[in-house]
C-alpha cells in the first residue's frame, strides 16, 4: 500500500472513532507496528493530527479548520469520490457551459468528464483539473486567474472571484469540507468567497461530497444547503443523516463505490 494510501486509511479511522491506538491501525491496515508509528509521526509533524502514548487522536478543531495534504485527500474516500464524479459527468450535455470547483471530488468528475469525450466548455478554478481536461480537444477549457494557494493547485482570489462571478453557466460542480442541515463550510475565508461567488454562478448548483462531510462544520460558511439544486453523496451516508437532509426538500442522490447509482 503507498503511503499516502496508509495514511489516508489512518485518518479515515480517526475521523470515525476519534482516537486509536498504533496496535488498531496496524491491525486495520494489515501494516507492521513500525510503519503505522512512522505514518502516526508523519502525520503528526504536517499537523493531520495530535500523537499519544501508543496512538493518535484527532480533536474537534482540527476536523473543522484543517486541510488535508492534497495527496492525503485524493487518497481519502477515493472509490466513493470515482462513484461521485462519474454520476456528476453524466449529467453534462453536448454544448454547456461547466464550473468545476476546485477539490478532488470535483477533480474525479471532471476526469470522468474528460472521458465522456463530449464538446462543452470547462471553467475551473483548479490547474490540475484544468490541464486535466484541456488534453481532451472536444473540450474548451478556461482557468481563472488568481494567485495559488501554497500546498495546492487552487486559484483564489479577486481575480478569481471577478471571472467567476461574470459567468452565468448551465452547472456548477461545488465542493465543501462540510456541511450541516443548514451551511456549507470551508477551511478559509479565501475558499469561502470563491465558493460563494460559485453558488451563484450557475442554473444548476450540484453539491459533490462523500458522506464524511456531513454533519460537519468549518471555520467559514459559504453558503446555505438551500442553495444547491442536488447533492451527490455515497450511499454511506446513515439513513437517520440523509433523512435530516431530504426533509428539507434538497435533492439528495446515492451512488455507491461500484459506480451503480439509487436514488
Amino acid at each position: 500500500m503507498l503511503p499516502a494510501k496508509r495514511r489516508a486509511r489512518i485518518i479515515e479511522l480517526l475521523r470515525t472513532e476519534g482516537a486509536a491506538s498504533l496496535r488498531d491501525m496496524a491491525d486495520a491496515l494489515k501494516i507492521s507496528l513500525s510503519t503505522a508509528r512512522r505514518d502516526v509521526e508523519y502525520l503528526h509533524e504536517t499537523g493531520h493530527l495530535q500523537r499519544t502514548h501508543g496512538g493518535a487522536i484527532i480533536t474537534v478543531a482540527e476536523l473543522k479548520g484543517f486541510e488535508l495534504a492534497s495527496e492525503i485527500a485524493s487518497a481519502i474516500a477515493s472509490a466513493e469520490k470515482k462513484a461521485i464524479g462519474q454520476r456528476a459527468a453524466a449529467m453534462i450535455q453536448p454544448g454547456q457551459t461547466v464550473i468545476f470547483d476546485s477539490g478532488t471530488t470535483t477533480g474525479a468528475a471532471a476526469q470522468s468528464a474528460r472521458e465522456r469525450n463530449i464538446p462543452f466548455t470547462a471553467v475551473t478554478n483548479d490547474l490540475h483539473i484544468g490541464s486535466m481536461l484541456s488534453e481532451n480537444p472536444a473540450i474548451h477549457t478556461t482557468v481563472t486567474g488568481g494567485y495559488v494557494r501554497p500546498g495546492s493547485t487552487t486559484l483564489m482570489g479577486a481575480a478569481a472571484a471577478h471571472m467567476l462571478g461574470r459567468l452565468r453557466a448551465d452547472i456548477a460542480f461545488i465542493g465543501t469540507h462540510a456541511l450541516t442541515e443548514e451551511f456549507l463550510s470551508d477551511t478559509s475565508p479565501e475558499l469561502a468567497e470563491i465558493k460563494h461567488t460559485i453558488l451563484g454562478a450557475a442554473d444548476v448548483v450540484v453539491l459533490l461530497a462523500d458522506s464524511s462531510k456531513f454533519f460537519s462544520k468549518a471555520f467559514c460558511t459559504f453558503g446555505r444547503l438551500s442553495d444547491v439544486n442536488l447533492i451527490i453523496t455515497d450511499n454511506k451516508l446513515r439513513p437517520e443523516l440523509a433523512a435530516k437532509i431530504q426533509v428539507l426538500g434538497v435533492p439528495l442522490e446515492f451512488v455507491s463505490s461500484d459506480s451503480q447509482g439509487k436514488s
